[in-house]
């Protein structure tokens, strides 16, 4: 598909553009990514296709319709289930979640009363996010999971900032549970994905024996390797379970963008608007995150299943999407580099540089911050100052191979309390420093998770 022509696809919409193709080749060499799958939807057409392997043990090519773990994408089908439900008067988004789940509970009762269905969508509740544990693989999962979070303790006030919460989304799943009677698993195919037309798609391991499906990939010692375990416990369905194709996500890019019949076009619409804690920054829609910083929205999310990093990103305003589902560790930053080739080359539009004035860094910076997982360290170095992150509890239990550290890491003041971390490197990223209300430096904020300061 080539978007050069905005109004009518040059080639065929049922190709993608070989020029997006042979940058996907060269951003993947550059990543080391053994097999990527492309999806491309822009003013009612889509395309799809597929490079590399799926596995690089068992190699198969990947295609189209090859199955990778989307993950963190899937919370954007849970957020727009529970919004059907505020649609149909059935819960406000501003319901207490006791409303719903009476025995709800985390550590500070004041938050346990307050929380909303709002606060969980926009990752504002507040307490520890990466909360992950095996209840058992019943149809128990789910309820069993949001009991134990009466141990979850506060990292930020509730409604005041967001930070990245997985946890939120047990809630918002159980509440589907409840309200529906039937399964997570269930209540998203009949209410979502079944009549979107978007079949095929799987929550289960023993679903995927008999079909093309990618593996994760790590890397040791500048080796590739399988990383295991390949998927998370059932209770983490509503958070980042569903398994799905780049084909799939372009009948999903094509409900979220055009409308369908499973959601009216004013609450569909409603999601890609800001909605979380005014003034923080970047903003937070219903389940999605939103980036105007090429000057068009940018909605998308992305997802993180153990060696598969997946994205999923919308131009509402161009009625463009595209999907880059990966399988290979540093798939991220492929992605993330696509979907800017593609704003750039399709559309003109680039993400401003940064001038050049000369930002300080700030002395109460430095410090040890920590999320329940990682260990982050900002420390003077010279004039300078470097960055470590270190991995304190693994996610999944029994990760082969384990987290690698990152020590020393520089880092570049780009504004007040925001930093590039590993500046002009492919892996560059956004670290900003949040306060208190006494103005007191609390919280570093990097991939979009708060920690704490210790």
């Amino acid at each position: 598909m080539t978007l050069s022509d905005q109004t009518t696809p040059v080639v065929p919409f049922h190709r993608l553009d070989p020029a997006l193709l042979d940058q996907a080749r060269v951003e993947m060499q550059s990543d080391g990514i053994p097999g990527l799958a492309l999806g491309v939807y822009y003013d009612g057409h889509a395309a799809t296709a597929g490079l590399g392997v799926t596995n690089l043990m068992h190699p198969q090519p990947v295609s189209g319709e090859t199955l990778f773990q989307i993950a963190s994408i899937t919370k954007t089908f849970t957020a727009t289930a529970v919004l059907q439900l505020v649609e149909k008067g059935r819960i406000n988004l501003d319901d207490p979640v006791r409303a719903h789940l009476p025995e709800f509970a985390v550590v500070d009762p004041d938050v346990s009363a307050s929380v909303t269905i709002r606060h969980c969508l926009t990752h504002c509740c507040g307490w520890e996010g990466d909360f992950y544990e095996d209840p058992g693989w019943g149809d128990d999962a789910l309820a069993a999971i949001v009991g134990r979070m009466r141990k979850l303790v506060q990292v930020t006030p509730l409604g005041k900032i967001w930070s990245y919460n997985n946890a939120a989304f047990y809630v918002l799943g159980r509440i589907l549970e409840v309200l529906h009677g039937r399964t997570f698993e269930a209540v998203l195919n009949d209410t979502l994905l079944t009549p979107l037309g978007i079949h095929g798609t799987c929550f289960f391991a023993h679903e995927l024996v008999h079909r093309n499906f990618a593996v994760g990939h790590s890397e040791v010692r500048r080796q590739r390797v399988i990383a295991r375990p390949c998927v998370m416990p059932r209770c983490g369905n509503p958070i980042g379970g569903l398994i799905a194709s780049a084909e799939h996500l372009m009948l999903y890019a094509r409900f979220q963008l055009e409308g369908a019949s499973v959601l009216g076009d004013a609450m569909r619409l409603a999601a890609f608007e800001p909605a979380g804690p005014s003034n923080d920054v970047p903003e937070i829609g219903l389940g999605w995150w939103l980036d105007d910083t090429y000057g068009e929205r940018v909605v998308s999310h992305g997802g993180g299943a153990n060696g598969q990093p997946c994205f999923f990103a919308m131009v509402p305003s161009r009625r463009f999407a595209i999907a880059v589902l990966t399988n290979g560790e540093k798939g991220s930053t492929t992605a993330q580099r696509l979907l800017s080739w593609a704003m750039r080359t399709y559309f003109g539009l680039a993400v401003p540089a940064l001038r050049s004035q000369r930002h300080a860094i700030s002395d109460d910076w430095v410090g040890t911050y920590e999320t329940c997982l990682e260990r982050h360290v900002l420390r003077r170095k010279g004039e300078g100052l470097v960055y470590d992150q270190s991995t304190i509890k693994e996610w999944l239990e029994g990760l082969d191979p384990p987290p690698t550290p990152e020590i020393g890491r520089r880092v570049k003041a780009i504004g007040p309390d925001t930093m590039h971390i590993a500046p002009g490197e492919r892996t560059q990223c956004v670290g900003t420093v949040l306060r208190d209300e006494s103005g007191e430096a609390r919280w570093l904020r990097i991939k979009r998770r708060a920690a704490l300061r210790r």
